[in-house]
């Protein structure tokens, strides 16, 4: 196996996952997987014209390729910028944000591990996020699994410390736990509809991706 990241071929056991991590690079395996789904749902949707695409929270070991994929529309962004000296990120605080963009800006939205830091309600944020979508544009991300033997849990900023929040939600920074009752909502969600990231579980089980764990959603709105 090489990375489809770096083209590294040695890899090394991280947090009792057996192959996980790359020693070239140290992308996991979940950046592995997102790659893969960027170039089967992001990159047919930036041919061609120039495009906008926002990624939040931008990973570094994914900064450089999805740069050369979008160009000169691709847009980082993050509410701590200075966590990301290989971006230049925007600084955007959600939800506070949300309204900074017009209707239809952006080809793509992409993020990982981003939604359960945003203070309030998911279904809100996901509506926010996808009004900002050109027709026919995509929303590309994952959250923390697995999930779907559970409801979601919400309120990380009413409670008056990290501790509680660590307790609750796991870490110290979350806001809500998600569940699947939140995977019921997006595929509900009107205006759009909720495809299949393409990834088989094979493929995840070759990139050391345990079940039930890196699940991208891919969100597409009307066209």
């Amino acid at each position: 196996m090489a990375c489809n990241i770096c083209g590294g071929t040695d890899f090394e056991d991280y947090r009792d996952r057996k192959g996980e991590r790359c020693t070239d690079c140290s992308s996991k395996a979940r950046h592995r997987v997102a790659l893969m789904v960027y170039e089967a749902h992001l990159l047919p949707l930036v041919q061609g014209a120039e495009k906008r695409v926002l990624h939040l929270a931008p990973e570094q070991f994914l900064h450089d390729k999805l740069s050369d994929m979008v160009g000169a529309g691709y847009i980082t962004s993050d509410a701590s910028p200075e966590r990301y000296s290989h971006a230049e990120c925007l600084k955007l605080y959600f939800p506070q944000d949300f309204d900074l963009f017009p209707d239809g800006y952006f080809t793509a939205i992409l993020h990982n591990h981003v939604l359960e830091h945003i203070p309030g309600h998911y279904g809100d944020h996901l509506i926010a996020f996808t009004r900002m979508l050109a027709p026919g544009g995509k929303m590309i991300f994952s959250v923390p699994g697995p999930y779907l033997d559970r409801q979601s849990v919400e309120g990380g900023e009413h409670l008056a410390s990290d501790a509680e929040r660590l307790e609750k939600f796991l870490q110290e920074d979350h806001y809500k736990m998600l569940g699947a009752d939140f995977v019921e909502f997006l595929r509900n969600m009107e205006g759009g509809e909720l495809l299949s990231d393409g990834i088989t579980s094979k493929i995840r089980e070759q990139l050391s991706v345990r079940p039930g764990k890196a699940p991208f959603f891919v969100w597409q709105k009307q066209s």
